[in-house]
């Protein structure tokens, strides 16, 4: 019985730890997208590099998602994982707003989908907390 409930605080924490990490993957993708579109404005041509920085802020934003889900919940790269995978899902249900087409093929769109969680991992490998090295040489003593 106290593995069951063990685990169930575990899965919890790492649960907390994930939806907290969404806000900060908004928050951020927002930010983000803000600097971006000032960027896009000064450009002579913005409609050329409005799907690449619109990229940009998606997969900074998902890292930063999977590094603060690591750091929240204290688990590994499963946290990362499930942020990311939460994040795609969010991104594929803006996705289905009724707004113009882009410019991506279904197969283009699923490698940039796909590539959300991989972000997401990448950040949470980052993110994960490291025993501190030992010192590599020994202190002589006289």
């Amino acid at each position: 019985m106290e593995t069951s409930h063990k685990n169930n605080s575990v899965f919890s924490a790492m649960l907390t730890g994930i939806c907290i990490a969404q806000l900060f993957v908004v928050g951020i993708g927002l930010l983000l997208l803000l600097v971006f579109c000032a960027i896009a404005c000064q450009m002579k041509d913005p409609d050329s590099v409005i799907l690449p920085l619109s990229l940009c802020a998606l997969y900074i934003s998902s890292l930063a998602g999977g590094f603060a889900a690591v750091r929240i919940s204290g688990d590994g790269i499963l946290s990362g994982l499930i942020s990311g995978g939460l994040t795609m899902l969010l991104v594929r249900l803006l996705s289905l707003l009724p707004l113009p087409p882009s410019q991506m093929t279904p197969l283009q769109a699923g490698i940039f989908f796909a590539l959300i969680p991989a972000a997401s991992v990448c950040g949470s490998v980052i993110g994960k907390k490291r025993k501190s090295a030992k010192p590599r040489h020994r202190v002589r003593r006289r």
